[in-house]
C-alpha cells in the first residue's frame, strides 16, 4: 500500500464522505470504552491523603501471617514525605512481639545487630536513650521472653502489651527491695538517674559501662554513695569505693548490684555481708512487654502532640480496642523527606486508625527492618538520616512462627531489581523467577513452570524457578508460574522496538587503581517508554585499561587496571550502543594564580560594587569583591570579570577554589565557555560560613571542551535578602583527568515536532510563545519589538487561543506588567483569548501578587473543544514552592478530565521542564523528586485512562521536543531574550503552534508506538526569519543529468544575524513544481517516481525527488523542476533542468536509503523510520491509509480549487442519502 502525504483534496474527499455517511444516519464504529479508571495507590486500605498532599504512591505487601508492610510518598505543602506503616492484627496467634537488643544493655548497636531471632521478619529502632555516654534505654522496657530490662524513677510514656491487648501508657519503677523487714523503693532498675537519696538496681544485662553513671558521673558523681553487691537475695559484698563504680562493670549471673546515693545511704548502717536483701525488679503496671518513648502523640483519638520542625520519626499507636498495632517509620532530614512535625505525625497515625500512640526515637536513630515476601533475610526499610544505622539501644520486634506445612503460595516476579523491569523490547529478553513461599512467607525453594499468555513474547524455561521471556510485539505479556498447584501471574510490558540506549553513568572518573564503579544500561522506545538490558543482550568492549564483568546478569562493574589512564567502553545491543567515558587517576592544574588580579573588572547587576587585591588563606595572591545586594529586589549580581577568558587544558571534572565566606548566603557560580561556544554556569554552595574555605565546582557531564573561565560571579536570588557583604576567592584550579573521547547523547528528533509541514488543518491550534523577558524601562527595546512581531505572527495565525509559558517580563515591578499589559492590548486586544503562565522573572524583584493583581491567577484550567488546558506555577522554580496547593489543583483536574467523557486530551503549560536538554541543566524544575513524580503523574493519567496528555514549557532558552512514557513534552524557545544554546541545538527565537486533533485524543490501553501520540499533538516550531537561504553549504545546481545526487540544504537568518540550519526542531514546508518531497513515507519506484495519488505527481511524472531528511536531491526525469523551501511565511526556491539520461533506469535508492548524514528515519520527519537507514516504518498514522500526517500539511492551491467545485457533488450525494434513508421502509 502506498502512503502519501494528505493533500486538500483527499481532506476533502474524507471529510465529504463522512458527511454523506453521516447525515445518511449510517452508524460509524464507536470508539472502545474506557473501562479503567485511575489506578489508585495500594495503600493497603490505609489514608495516606491527609494534609491535602498530592501525588501520592503506595505500595502494600503481606510480610507474614498478620503483619503487612505499606510503604509511601507523598507531597505535603510542608514538602516531601517518605515513609513506611507497619500494621500488626494481635489477633494472629503465629505473630509476636518482644524488646531486643545488642545482649549489652549499654553497648548500643544497630537494630541488625541486634538479637532479633531466627523468627524475626520486622523491626524498628525504640527507646530514647543515653547518647554518647552509657547507651541505656530510658524509661521502662520489658521483653516478652527476658523479662524487665530497665525502670525508671518517673513515668514515660511507654507501648505496652499485656494478655494479646497493646495499649499506650506511662510506666515508672515499681522494684523494691527489703532491709531488716522493712520495704523500700527501688527507683531504678539497670538505668541513669538514680534521684538524690535514691536506690537503683543493676542486674547481669547492665554490661560494663561504669554504674557512676547513675549518681552524676563521670563528670558530677554524688559524694556520699554505698555499693552493694546482692546474690540469691543475700549480701556478698559492700563498698564506697570509687573505683568500684568509675570503672569497667561486671555484674555476674545470679548476681545484681544495689546502688545508694544520699540519705539512702544511711539505709544500709546495719547492713553487712551476709543478711538477707530480696531485691523485687517490676514495672509499675503488670505487661508483658514495654518499649518506651516519650511525647504522647494521640489520646483517645485526640491529637495532643505540639507542633515543631519536620524531623525523621519511629512511632507506634494502637487501635480502640487494643487489638490491631501501627508502626510508623518516617524518613527525614533528606531531600526526598523532611519527616513530620510532632503534631502532623499524631494527625497521621489517627488517620491510620491508630487511638493512642506514643513517639518513640527518632532522628537519625529511625530504622526499620524487614523480611520482605520470598526472601530469606532482614533488610534497610528506611533510608536512614545519618547515612547509616545508628547504634541504638533497643528494638521493637516482630516474628512469625507458623507452622511448616510446606508450600504455600508462590510469586513470579523479574529478576533484576531495577526500576522499570517488568518491560521488555521485541528481541529481548527479561529474566523471570518463580519463588515458593511459606507459611511464614519466606521463601522456599521450589520446583515448577511457566508459561506466557498471547502473541506478544515467547518463553523459554532456563531451571526450576527461572525462565527467560522475549518481547515480540508491543503490548502486555502476563508470565504464570505454577507450583503444586499453586499459580502466579505477573504482567510484563512489551514495549515499542528499542531506538536508544543510556548508562546509569556516562562519565566515570576513578581516582586511582583501587576504585571501581558500577553501571547498568537501560533502553528507551520512541515514546519514552525504558527497560533494562540485560547483559546477555549486550556486547561489551572496553579496551586495556579497565576490566568489565557482570556478576548479577544486570549490572556491570568497571575496574581499572592501571594507575593512570583512559578507556571508552562501549555497551552495544543490536545496532545501538552507549559509551561510558572511564578515566583513572586525577590530578590537579592551575587555572589562574591571580597574579594578575590588578586587571581583573568588577561588573553587576542590580548591585553596586568593587574589587580590589587582597591575600589568600595560604599569603597567595587573592581578588576581594565588595558588593551591595540592598538595591533591588530582583536577582542581583556582582562579578569579577578576567581579563580575557582563561582557558582550560585538558578535560576537568571539576574547579578548586578557596572563598572567604562572610555567612551571607551568597551563590558562587563560576561562569566559562565551553567548547560549543555557548555559555554555562557551574555552581558552588551558598556562604553560608565565615572565613577561608575550599570549594568544589563540579563541571556538568556532557559539557562540551575546552573550556575557558570568564567571571567569577556572586549572586543572590532571593527578593527578600537585602544585605551588603564581601567576598573574596584565590587560588583556582582544575582537577583534570587523562584525556578520552566524550560520549555523544544520540540525537533524538522526537516526531512531534513537524518538521515538513504545517499544522493548519489540524482541528485545534493552540499558540505557544516563552521568554520575552522585556523592562519597562526600555520600553522600545529588542526585547519588546520580538515579543510583539510573535504577538502579531500569532494573530495573522488565527489559532483558537495562546498561552505565554512565562517570563514575559524580565522584572516583577508594576510598572513592568503595565507595559506587559500595553503590549498585549495594542498587538491583540480581544481578537483572540489568551492565558499568561508565571516564570521565575514574573516574581524577580517582586512579590507574585504584581503578577496576579494585573493577569489573574497563577493556575488556571479550562475546556477548549475537547482539550483541558492546564496552567501551572513554577515562578520559584517549582511547584510545591511556588504553591503549595498547585499539586492538589493538578490531581483535582486531572480527575476531571478522566470523569468528563468529552474532554479527550490534556495539555499541562508551565515555565520550567521536567528536563533541560543543554549540558549544563541549570533551567529545569529544581525538585528532582517532585519533577520525576510530575512526570510519572502524567504518564500514569494516559496509562490509565486512556487520553492522551502533553506538557508544553519554556525557560530553557531552546526549542525542543521528547516523550516519557507516552506524554510528548515541548520546550518553546525564547520570543524576545537571545537564546540559551547554538542554532543547531534549537538555540533561535520564534514561537510554536500546537495542532490538536481532539477526535484522536483517546489512545485507549493499548496504544500504538509514536502515532498514538502524533495523531493528536504535533506542533509546527515558527521561527522569526529576515531570510531563507536556499543551498547554504554549497550552491543548488541549476542543471542536473538524470541519476544524479546532491545534498542540499537551507538555512534562515534571523535577529541581524544568527544563522540558523532549516532542520528539526525547526519547521518548513518543502515543496515545488515537478518535485517528489519524499521524506521515507512516499512509496517510490526504481526511478524514483513516486506511486502515491497526488494531483501534482498525476499531472506528469516528476523531475527530480527530494528527502528533507538527509538532503538529497535526486535528478529522476527530464525536464524543468523547481524546489521550494517556506519558513515561517518566507519562501526561497530553485529553478533546476534535468537532461536525459540514456544508459538506462534510474534507481536513486528507496525511501529512506542512507544518502547521507542524518539519514530518513531519525524521527526528524514524523516518524519516517525507526533506525537510521532503513525507512521501514511510515510515519504517525500509519495504522490505515490517509492518516499519515494528520493535516501536517503544505497546501496546493490547485488542489483547494479542485476540492471546492467537488465540495458541491458530495453535498449531493449525502442529500441523495438522507433523501434514501428516510424513503427506506425500515427506517
Amino acid at each position: 500500500m502506498a502512503w502519501f502525504r494528505r493533500t486538500p483534496l483527499t481532506t476533502t474527499l474524507a471529510a465529504g464522505l463522512c458527511l454523506g455517511i453521516a447525515v445518511g444516519g449510517i452508524t460509524l464504529a464507536p470508539q472502545s470504552a474506557l473501562t479503567a479508571s485511575y489506578a489508585a495507590p495500594d495503600t493497603g486500605g490505609l489514608d495516606l491523603g491527609g494534609r491535602d498532599s498530592s501525588l501520592l504512591r503506595a505500595e502494600t505487601r503481606q510480610l507474614a501471617p498478620g503483619l503487612k508492610a505499606t510503604s509511601f510518598d507523598r507531597l505535603q505543602g510542608e514538602g516531601w514525605v517518605t515513609g513506611d506503616v507497619l500494621i500488626a492484627d494481635l489477633g494472629t496467634p503465629t505473630l509476636s512481639m518482644d524488646v531486643r537488643d545488642s545482649g549489652s544493655l549499654t553497648r548500643p548497636a544497630p537494630v541488625t545487630e541486634h538479637t532479633l531471632g531466627e523468627h524475626a521478619v520486622a523491626a524498628v529502632n525504640g527507646s530514647f536513650f543515653d547518647i554518647n555516654n552509657s547507651g541505656v534505654a530510658q524509661g521502662t522496657n520489658v521483653s516478652s521472653s527476658e523479662g524487665v530490662k530497665t525502670t525508671s524513677g518517673s513515668p514515660v510514656e511507654s507501648f505496652t502489651l499485656s494478655g494479646g491487648i497493646a495499649a499506650i501508657q506511662a510506666l515508672a519503677s515499681a522494684a523494691t527491695l527489703e532491709i531488716g523487714g522493712a520495704t523500700h523503693d527501688v527507683s531504678t532498675v539497670n538505668n541513669i538517674g538514680i534521684p538524690a537519696n535514691g536506690i537503683g538496681y543493676f542486674t547481669p544485662m547492665w554490661g560494663e559501662y561504669p554504674v557512676a553513671r547513675a549518681i552524676g558521673g563521670p563528670s558530677n558523681i554524688d559524694p556520699k554513695f554505698l555499693r552493694v553487691e546482692v546474690a540469691d537475695g543475700v549480701v556478698t559484698r559492700i563498698s564506697s569505693d570509687l573505683a568500684e563504680i568509675t570503672g569497667p562493670t561486671a555484674i555476674a549471673a545470679g548476681t545484681g548490684v544495689v546502688l545508694a546515693r544520699g540519705d539512702a545511704v544511711d539505709l544500709f548502717a546495719g547492713v553487712k555481708a551476709g543478711d538477707a536483701l530480696p531485691v523485687t525488679v517490676a514495672a509499675s503496671s503488670d505487661v508483658d512487654l514495654a518499649i518506651s518513648g516519650n511525647q504522647r502523640l494521640v489520646i483517645d483519638g485526640a491529637v495532643v502532640a505540639e507542633a515543631g520542625k519536620g524531623e525523621p520519626r519511629t512511632a507506634v499507636g494502637v487501635s480502640a480496642d487494643g487489638s490491631t498495632v501501627y508502626v510508623v517509620s518516617l524518613d527525614g532530614r533528606q531531600s526526598h523527606s523532611r519527616g513530620m512535625a510532632l503534631d502532623e505525625l499524631g494527625e497521621f497515625m489517627v488517620e491510620l486508625g491508630a487511638h493512642n500512640a506514643v513517639n518513640l526515637d527518632g532522628g537519625g536513630s529511625s530504622t526499620l527492618l524487614m523480611r520482605e515476601p520470598g526472601t530469606d533475610a532482614l533488610s534497610v526499610g528506611n533510608a536512614p538520616s545519618d547515612g547509616h544505622l545508628r547504634s541504638v539501644p533497643n528494638s521493637l520486634v516482630f516474628s512469625s512462627t507458623a507452622p511448616d506445612t510446606g508450600l504455600v503460595d508462590v510469586m513470579v516476579a523479574p529478576a533484576p531489581k531495577l526500576d522499570d523491569a517488568d518491560a521488555v523490547f521485541p528481541g529481548f529478553s527479561r529474566t523471570v523467577s518463580g519463588i515458593g513461599l511459606d507459611a511464614n512467607r519466606g521463601a522456599l525453594a521450589t520446583v515448577g513452570e511457566f508459561s506466557v499468555t498471547g502473541d506478544n513474547a515467547t518463553l523459554a524455561a532456563v531451571d526450576a524457578d527461572t525462565a527467560k521471556v522475549t518481547g515480540v510485539a508491543p503490548g502486555t505479556a502476563p508470565v504464570t508460574f505454577t507450583a503444586e498447584g499453586k499459580s502466579a501471574t505477573r504482567e510484563l510490558r512489551v514495549l515499542g522496538d528499542l531506538d536508544r540506549l543510556r548508562a546509569s553513568q556516562s562519565v566515570i572518573a576513578l581516582v586511582d587503581e583501587n576504585g571501581s564503579e558500577t553501571v547498568t544500561i537501560t533502553g528507551l522506545d520512541k515514546d519514552g517508554f525504558s527497560a533494562p538490558i540485560e547483559a546477555s543482550d549486550l556486547t561489551v568492549s572496553a579496551g586495556a585499561d579497565v576490566s568489565v564483568e557482570s556478576l548479577d546478569g544486570n549490572t556491570f562493574t568497571i575496574t581499572p587496571r592501571v594507575a593512570s589512564g583512559a578507556a571508552t567502553v562501549s555497551f552495544s545491543a543490536g545496532d545501538r550502543r552507549v559509551d561510558v567515558a572511564v578515566t583513572v587517576g586525577l590530578e590537579e592544574a592551575p587555572v589562574s594564580d591571580l597574579a594578575n588580579a590588578k586587571d581583573w573588572t568588577f561588573r553587576a547587576d542590580r548591585a553596586t560594587g568593587e574589587i580590589a587585591q587582597t591575600t589568600g588563606p595560604n599569603g597567595e595572591a587573592a581578588l576581594k569583591l565588595t558588593y551591595d545586594f540592598a538595591s533591588s529586589t530582583g536577582t542581583r549580581g556582582a562579578y569579577a570579570v578576567a581579563p580575557e577568558p582563561i582557558e582550560i587544558a585538558g578535560q576537568p571534572k571539576a574547579l578548586k577554589m578557596w572563598v572567604h565566606g562572610d555567612g551571607n548566603s551568597t551563590w558562587p557560580r563560576l561562569q566559562m565557555k565551553t567548547g560549543a561556544g555557548t555559555t554555562m554556569n557551574i555552581d558552588g554552595p551558598h556562604t553560608s560560613w565565615t572565613g577561608w574555605q575550599e570549594l568544589t565546582f563540579n563541571v556538568p557531564v556532557g559539557t562540551a571542551y575546552p573550556l575557558k573561565l570568564e567571571r567569577v560571579r556572586m549572586m543572590e536570588t532571593s527578593a527578600a535578602k537585602q544585605y551588603t557583604g564581601e567576598t573574596a576567592f584565590a587560588g583556582i584550579r582544575a582537577v583534570v583527568a587523562p584525556e578520552v573521547a566524550q560520549p555523544e547523547s544520540p540525537v533524538v528528533h522526537d516526531p512531534l515536532v513537524v518538521t515538513n509541514g504545517t499544522v493548519d488543518k489540524r482541528a485545534q491550534r493552540i499558540a505557544v510563545m516563552s521568554d520575552a523577558q522585556f523592562v519597562a524601562r526600555n520600553p522600545e527595546g529588542a526585547n519588546v519589538q520580538g515579543a510583539r512581531q510573535t504577538l502579531r505572527e500569532i494573530l495573522a495565525a488565527k489559532p483558537e487561543m495562546f498561552v505565554i509559558t512565562g517570563d514575559f517580563v524580565d522584572e516583577a515591578a508594576p510598572e513592568d506588567f503595565d507595559l506587559a499589559r500595553k503590549i498585549l492590548d495594542e498587538e491583540i486586544g480581544n481578537k483572540l483569548p489568551w492565558v499568561y503562565v508565571p516564570g521565575n522573572h514574573e516574581v524577580m524583584g517582586g512579590p507574585i501578587e504584581n503578577f496576579i493583581a494585573e493577569f489573574g491567577p497563577t493556575k488556571t484550567k479550562q475546556q477548549v473543544g475537547g482539550t483541558l488546558v492546564i496552567t501551572l506555577n513554577t515562578a520559584n522554580g517549582n511547584f510545591n514552592s511556588s504553591d503549595k496547593q498547585q499539586m492538589r489543583f493538578l490531581e483535582d483536574a486531572l480527575a476531571e478530565a478522566e470523569n468528563d467523557s468529552t474532554i479527550t486530551g490534556v495539555l499541562v503549560f508551565a515555565h520550567h521542564p521536567v528536563d533541560d536538554p543543554k549540558s549544563s541543566k541549570d533551567s529545569q524544575i529544581s525538585d528532582r523528586i517532585e519533577a520525576k513524580r510530575y512526570q510519572d503523574r502524567l504518564a500514569q493519567f494516559r496509562a490509565d485512562t486512556g487520553k492522551s496528555i502533553a506538557s508544553i514549557n519554556g525557560h530553557a532558552g531552546v526549542f525542543h521536543a521528547t516523550s516519557h512514557e507516552g506524554v510528548s513534552t515541548f520546550l518553546s524557545g525564547n520570543s524576545g531574550k537571545s537564546p540559551s544554546s547554538s542554532p543547531d541545538k534549537g538555540g533561535f527565537t520564534g514561537w510554536a503552534m500546537l495542532g490538536i486533533n481532539p477526535n484522536s485524543g483517546v489512545v485507549g490501553h493499548d496504544p500504538a508506538p509514536v502515532t498514538s501520540r502524533t495523531n493528536w499533538l504535533q506542533t509546527e516550531v515558527k521561527p522569526r526569519v529576515d531570510e531563507v537561504t536556499l543551498g547554504a553549504s554549497a550552491a543548488v545546481p541549476s542543471a542536473m543529468t538524470v541519476g544524479d545526487t546532491v545534498t542540499v540544504d537551507a538555512t534562515i537568518s534571523q535577529d541581524g544575524g544568527r544563522i540558523v540550519p532549516v532542520q528539526w526542531p525547526m519547521s518548513a514546508v518543502w515543496d515545488g513544481e515537478a518535485v517528489v518531497i519524499d521524506d521515507g513515507a512516499v512509496e517510490t519506484d526504481k526511478r524514483g517516481i513516486a506511486l502515491s495519488a497526488s494531483v501534482s505527481e498525476s499531472a506528469a511524472e516528476s523531475v527530480v525527488r527530494f528527502n528533507p531528511s538527509t538532503g538529497a536531491l535526486t535528478a529522476t526525469g527530464a525536464g524543468q523542476a523547481t524546489l521550494a523551501v517556506t519558513v515561517n511565511g518566507v519562501t526561497s526556491e530553485h529553478t533546476i533542468e534535468v537532461s536525459g539520461d540514456t544508459t538506462g533506469p534510474v534507481d536513486p535508492g528507496g525511501p529512506g536509503e542512507s544518502e547521507g548524514p542524518g539519514e530518513s528515519g531519525d524521527g526528524g520527519d514524523n516518524g519516517s523510520g525507526t533506525k537510521p537507514g532503513t525507512g521501514s516504518v511510515a510515519g504517525p498514522g500509519a495504522g490505515s491509509e490517509g492518516e499519515h500526517n494528520l493535516a501536517a500539511t503544505g497546501g496546493h492551491e490547485l488542489q483547494w480549487t479542485l476540492a471546492a467545485v467537488l465540495v458541491s457533488a458530495l453535498l449531493t450525494v449525502g442529500g441523495l442519502l438522507v433523501f434514501w434513508r428516510r424513503r427506506s421502509p425500515n427506517s
